[in-house]
This record gives structure tokens, sequence and C-alpha cells, in this order.
């Protein structure tokens, strides 16, 4: 098991800075990526409501007419 003691250590300052320089070497999204991705997030979400809503309705109906409740 490693001891917390052999693990180097670093101050807060440099610690800023490597942040700091990892962020630089992210590929960040264009705003029309961004856009794109969040109109189809919309649609897939709306489309899936469609689905589960219409699939309950269906299976709600065939419950009572199973059950002879409706």
């Amino acid at each position: 098991m490693a001891d917390k003691d052999t693990k180097k250590r670093i101050d807060p300052i440099t610690f800023a800075r490597q942040v700091e320089a990892e962020g630089r070497k992210v590929t960040w999204t264009s705003t029309q990526e961004t856009i794109q991705a969040t109109i189809m997030v919309v649609v897939m979400s709306v489309l899936v409501a469609l689905f589960l809503f219409l699939a309950d309705q269906i299976i709600s109906v065939v419950i009572r007419l199973i059950t002879g409740l409706g």
C-alpha cells in the first residue's frame, strides 16, 4: 500500500498553473455544434416522451379491455 508521505506534494500556485495548462489543451465545441447538439437532445426527448405516452395509453386501453373496467 502506498504511504501518503511518498506522494509528491505541490503547492497551490503550481496546481493552479497545471489546471490552467490542462484547460488550454481541451478542444471546446463551437457555438454552432453546441446549438445543434442541444436541438437534437430536445427533439429526441420529445420523441421519447411521445412514444412513452402512446405506449402507456395503448397498454391502459388493453388492460381496461381485459379487466372489463372500461
